[in-house]
C-alpha cells in the first residue's frame, strides 16, 4: 500500500506525519470547512430575501387549475383513463395520479 505523507505547495514541502504538517492540513481544512458554511449561509439568505419579494414560490403545477379540475372530473365519471389523460395533457402518468389522488392543492 502506498500512503502520501507529503505535500508541496509553492517552494514549501509539508510532511503530514510531523507536528507542523498536521496542523497546516487541519488548518486547511477549518478554513475549507468556513468557506463552504459561509457559502451555504449566503443562499439560504439569498433565498429568504428571493421568498419575501415574490420571486421563489417553488415548484409550480404542471397544469393550470382548470385543466387539474377537468381530470379530476372526467376521471370520476368514467370517461377517461389515467393514460388517456396523460397523452392528452402531454404530462407522466404519475403527473395525472396525483392530480387525481393526491393533495390537489400540491404542484404537479
Amino acid at each position: 500500500m502506498f500512503t502520501v505523507t507529503k505535500f508541496g505547495l509553492g517552494a514549501s514541502v509539508y510532511d503530514w506525519s510531523d507536528p507542523f504538517g498536521r496542523l497546516f492540513l487541519q488548518t486547511l481544512a477549518m478554513v475549507a470547512e468556513f468557506e463552504a458554511k459561509i457559502g451555504h449561509q449566503r443562499t439560504r439568505e439569498g433565498m429568504a430575501l428571493a421568498k419575501k419579494n415574490g420571486k421563489l414560490k417553488g415548484k409550480q403545477p404542471k397544469l393550470p387549475e382548470p385543466a387539474r379540475h377537468s381530470i379530476r372530473r372526467r376521471y370520476a365519471e368514467g370517461q377517461v383513463s389515467l393514460a388517456d389523460l396523460a397523452t392528452e395533457y402531454s404530462v407522466g402518468r404519475s403527473t395525472i395520479h396525483r392530480i387525481i389522488h393526491g393533495n390537489p392543492e400540491s404542484p404537479g
